[in-house]
């Protein structure tokens, strides 16, 4: 094949690859107008759009209602107040239906009649603010003051106990007191009968270290053999763990402070009750003699 010939191959191959190139060129600009017709047609369309809308719509959606909302029209309506039976087995029943960390249980009337004395402001204060034990609110900040008086009441009402029922500032009027001195003289002595020297109605007031250390006759006597059994119904609760600050048995730092105020102030406030302790540890079915005995046994481990 002469040169002549390889030139003219060439320039034809040549010719036709440009050929080629411009026509894929015009292929592809006809077929981007026709592309984009399309979709401003099917763009355009309403139906089709509203297809599109329903398909990309959100599940659902959340809404945080702010403080400044209160109040505004359709503004969520804040829930009524809880009422006392509600309030009870939802925040109180863990401690006031168990008797835990000596709390006074509902239908305990001894524990709860030296509360109920000092009136419901003061108990829906200890409430508010907490008490010894008791948390502020009973661990629940969303309680309102009218919430939890409603509770109080409630278990009061439960336990049969009325608020400052047992206490009587002044007695009724046209009632004599009952200290008062009788108006009408003592009669004389019959005739041939004997006079009794008089002597001072009351005995000489005894001081409190005296009565501690010497108890009255009649005072009971504790034993410390019987008060294990009592101690283990009814104090190692508190005792043994030093719950609600309760000092433990056989701890002599924390028991010389309390035994120097005598074994008589022991066990009074064993009896009624003192700071988180309710009367009688809280089992008011024991004695006045288990009681004596579970202080003995408990001042035995301190000798």
């Amino acid at each position: 094949m002469s040169k002549e010939q390889d030139s003219g191959f060439f320039k034809m191959f040549l010719i036709v690859l440009g050929a080629l190139v411009v026509f894929t060129i015009v292929i592809m600009a006809l077929a981007n107008k026709i592309s984009g017709s399309s979709d401003e047609a099917r763009t355009a369309d309403p139906q089709l759009q509203r297809i599109i809308a329903r398909h990309l719509a959100p599940i659902g959606s959340v809404r945080i209602a702010k403080k400044s909302d209160a109040g505004a029209a359709g503004a969520p309506v804040a829930s009524a107040p809880k009422s006392g039976a509600e309030v009870f087995q939802g925040t109180c029943f863990a401690c006031h239906g168990t008797g835990a960390a000596g709390a006074p249980k509902v239908g305990d009337k001894a524990a709860w009649a030296p509360r109920a004395q000092k009136g419901l402001d003061t108990l829906l204060e200890h409430a508010t603010k907490g008490f010894n034990a008791m948390p502020p609110k009973g661990g629940n900040a969303a309680l309102s003051a009218a919430e939890l008086k409603a509770a109080i009441e409630h278990m009061l009402k439960k336990t049969g106990v009325v608020v400052g029922g047992a206490r009587q500032s002044a007695p009724a009027p046209g009632t004599p007191a009952a200290a008062s001195v009788p108006s009408t003289p003592a009669p004389a002595p019959a005739s041939g009968t004997p006079a009794v020297a008089s002597a001072p109605s009351t005995p000489a007031p005894v001081s409190e270290k005296a009565a501690n250390v010497a108890p009255a006759a009649g005072a009971v006597v504790g034993d410390a053999a019987q008060g294990g059994a009592v101690y283990k119904k009814a104090c190692f609760i508190c005792h043994d763990t030093g719950a609600a600050g309760a000092p433990k048995r056989g701890d002599k730092a924390a028991w010389a402070p309390r035994i120097a105020k005598g074994v008589v102030t022991l066990k009074q406030h064993a009896l009624h009750g003192f700071n988180a302790m309710p009367p009688k540890g809280g089992n008011p079915a024991l004695s006045d003699q288990d009681i004596a005995n579970a202080i003995a046994y408990i001042l035995e481990a301190v000798k």
